[in-house]
């Protein structure tokens, strides 16, 4: 009895050496909430990454209607949660370009100013394996981007 309880002590193991958890995809997880998520009613892109349009702001001056490119440099202000709800950052994003932000950053192409767009993000589009700070690994992650100017 003594040796089951050892060995069942022992097969829990410490957080420092138990494996990653798996990669996670949007329709797998459950989403607090409070994000307001509801994937039947976004769009899936065919990387993974779900987007919807909040807000179109039509009063906006300096923009044309003329969608964002993938080549474009561009200001956005933002907020990224896990699917827990915690909210683990917020700012702006000046003059910033596509290839300098996580890979599921792309789903805000073909935006135009003074639009809000949701993204939800596969893992392996965000931070992968690794996770970044207060974002723990293999995390499916949700932005709420708007659009201030595109500087091409």
């Amino acid at each position: 009895l003594l040796l089951a309880l050892v060995l069942a002590v022992a097969a829990c193991g410490d957080s420092a050496t138990d494996p990653v958890a798996e990669p996670q995809n949007p329709e797998d997880v459950i989403f607090a909430a409070e994000l307001g998520i509801d994937l039947a009613v976004m769009t899936k892109l065919p990387s993974g990454v779900y987007i919807q349009t909040l807000r179109q702001d039509t009063l906006v001056t300096g923009g044309n209607g003329t969608p964002m490119t993938a080549t474009d440099r561009f200001t956005v202000t933002y907020q990224g949660w896990t699917t827990d709800g915690y909210r683990f950052d917020s700012g702006t994003l000046p003059e910033y370009r596509l290839d300098q932000l996580i890979a599921g950053f792309a789903g805000i192409v073909g935006m135009t100013v003074g639009e809000t767009r949701r993204l939800v993000i596969p893992s392996h589009l965000a931070y992968g394996a690794n996770g970044y700070a207060m974002i723990p690994p293999n995390a499916v992650l949700v932005f709420e981007v708007y659009l201030y100017a595109i500087h091409p």
